[in-house]
């Protein structure tokens, strides 16, 4: 099955290779920022581009769950890692740190930043785009991929229908819930044997594995305006690496944090965080102009 969006994003321009770089290296980045204007800046951007690309229902249906988790971590994190120099509160024999709250919150609110950046990419890369980056370099992963793809929900349907029927065949159906799940697996298992051997008969007549290298069809081909995008986003994603590590280095939570000050050096990962949100708000006012 194929991933169905009610939106489109300024990627799906492009070659399927240009935002599998862009996400791969925004998520690599936010991963290691551990920095408080890096941590704001990752999640900005994700929660940006989540509203342009997923749209704001579900958005704020993820962030439902997303946002008691940064709770939960900024205060557990203090009643395991009882570390810091400003004393927040005494519990009896246990102390808390404001250093302590701070990095439980800049955590979670990282862990908040990634997912959201998963579900963008998952929103801009279905399932079909990557199979398309696989076709040719791992066939044999692609087909596998695929064909889970399609066969996991059918087997999940099927098991729904077997379970139906044994339900309403009185004179088959088993008496406890142990005995109607291994009738269950039994019949699904059968199915499932006798589709294999047809789907390989299909395979051998269409000469699946009779040359070591295959052709496949390529929906969006490389072009010169991809191969600028890559270097624009390779260049922009080892600068902006380059500067969140100075960032990182020169910060600490324990035992005291140093003060935050304007630095030119967050702009590069701005414009990195920024990027897809900038190019769809654009996209959208050029073609409402023309329309």
């Amino acid at each position: 099955m194929l991933t169905m969006r009610d939106t489109y994003t300024a990627f799906d321009t492009c070659h399927p290779a240009v935002p599998a770089t862009y996400f791969a290296a925004t998520i690599l980045i936010a991963i290691f920022a551990m920095q408080p204007v890096c941590v704001g800046i990752s999640l900005a951007g994700a929660l940006m581009f989540s509203l342009a690309a997923r749209g704001w229902r579900r958005t704020l249906g993820g962030l439902r769950w997303q946002l008691p988790m940064v709770a939960l971590v900024a205060v557990a994190n203090p009643l395991f890692s009882a570390s810091g120099s400003t004393l927040v509160a005494q519990l009896g024999p246990m102390a808390i740190y404001q250093e302590s709250i701070a990095y439980g919150a800049y955590a979670g609110a990282l862990l908040v930043a990634v997912v959201l950046w998963f579900e963008d990419a998952a929103c801009v890369l279905t399932q079909d785009r990557l199979l398309q980056l696989g076709a040719r370099a791992l066939p044999t992963v692609t087909l596998v991929t695929s064909m889970a793809a399609q066969l996991v929900p059918q087997l999940m349907q099927r098991s729904q229908s077997v379970r139906a029927a044994t339900l309403a065949t009185t004179a088959a159906a088993p008496q406890g819930s142990r005995d109607r799940g291994v009738r269950v697996a039994d019949q699904l298992m059968s199915w499932s044997m006798e589709d294999s051997i047809e789907r390989s008969d299909a395979m051998r007549a269409r000469g699946w594995g009779a040359t070591d290298r295959r052709s496949c069809y390529l929906p969006d081909s490389f072009c010169t305006s991809d191969a600028l995008a890559l270097a624009g986003i390779g260049l922009l994603a080892a600068t902006s690496a380059l500067l969140v590590y100075v960032a990182c280095s020169q910060w600490r939570f324990y035992p005291t944090m140093p003060r935050l000050v304007a630095w030119w050096g967050y702009v590069p990962y701005a414009a990195l965080a920024l990027l897809p949100t900038v190019l769809d708000l654009g996209q959208r006012v050029r073609w409402g102009r023309v329309a």
